[in-house]
């Protein structure tokens, strides 16, 4: 086990690792970030990821063909300060053989990582980043900056347990050809609305507001998840969005997965009267969250959604 770390966590050491046979119904990630990538980066900015879970996903990308630098401080994420895992992370960033960077983790701690990254160094390499759930903070702040090419989609240990579904829908993303998606209309327009997205995680997403990040997302299609709240705290914080004037220009909102705490009509309940106070249209049925069919978003791409709710991405 020991020699197992050692190879694993060696700071940016490229590997590969045998495949786990046993897994064979497992979806293949060939492919799943798009032709053009052959080195990932794996950065640890938040909570600590279960080891295990961390090997079995990884040897599934080793199999799909790619090669992994990994940030030495993977198996301590959070115990390392805020400034050096944001040194860490702009090393990744900065590495000309990596073509995109993931996290391994979501939980908590991207936050300080954000306040303390050098933003102005890493305006210098445009790097494809995909993080949701705690990577909302990073993500976004991206979009705000216009630093680097942002994503919103799952850390490596939510991708361990993706279903094929989900992993042919991100594939698709990443090669250019996204699916177009039927949405349910929560709350309708006579026109059809279009734009760029962003989102992530409703409770980052209200820090991002409460810290004056998310200031002005006009013409911005906002796709929404949460987990593991309860209907209440669900409905506070939409409301003290609204009252920041989040969504008072936005182009549409799409409610993705919300995995609540409370009964799923009262979640639904509350959801329901956020899209009768704000101004835009209201769509949900994305597959987006911390779940098995979710998928990646890409903040360049545009879309359009139709007044019957027609999700068409732009190819």
């Amino acid at each position: 086990m020991k020699k197992i770390l050692a190879l694993y966590f060696a700071a940016t050491m490229v590997f590969s690792l045998k495949a786990d046979s046993s897994k064979s119904t497992q979806p293949d990630f060939t492919g799943i970030y798009g032709p053009d990538v052959k080195t990932i980066g794996i950065a640890a900015i938040s909570s600590k990821v279960p080891l295990a879970s961390f090997a079995k996903v990884t040897n599934r990308l080793a199999k799909a063909g790619y090669r992994m630098k990994v940030a030495s401080n993977v198996p301590k994420s959070t115990i390392v300060s805020a400034q050096e895992r944001a040194r860490l992370l702009e090393d990744l960033w900065m590495d000309p053989e990596i073509d995109l960077l993931v996290f391994a983790y979501g939980g908590k701690g991207a936050a300080d990582v954000v306040e303390v990254l050098d933003w102005e160094k890493l305006k210098k390499r445009d790097m494809r980043v995909i993080g949701f759930s705690d990577l909302t903070m990073l993500v976004n702040t991206m979009m705000v900056k216009g630093v680097g090419h942002p994503y919103t989609g799952p850390v490596l240990t939510t991708l361990g347990y993706s279903n094929k579904r989900a992993v042919k829908r991100m594939r698709d993303m990443m090669s250019g050809s996204p699916e177009d998606i039927k949405l349910k209309v929560v709350k309708s327009t006579e026109k059809t609305v279009e734009g760029l997205p962003m989102g992530g995680l409703l409770d980052r997403l209200h820090k991002l507001t409460k810290n004056g990040t998310l200031k002005d997302l006009s013409g911005r299609i906002i796709f929404i998840e949460n987990t593991n709240k309860y209907a209440p705290r669900t409905e506070e914080m939409l409301g003290e969005m609204i009252e920041k004037g989040v969504f008072a220009n936005a182009a549409a909102v799409v409610i993705c997965d919300f995995n609540s705490k409370s009964p799923k009509a009262e979640t639904c309940e509350k959801l329901e009267k956020f899209a009768a106070k704000i101004p835009c249209p209201v769509y949900s049925g994305f597959p987006y969250g911390h779940i098995s069919n979710t998928s990646i978003i890409d903040f360049r791409r545009g879309l359009t959604i139709s007044p019957d709710g027609q999700l068409s991405w732009k190819k």
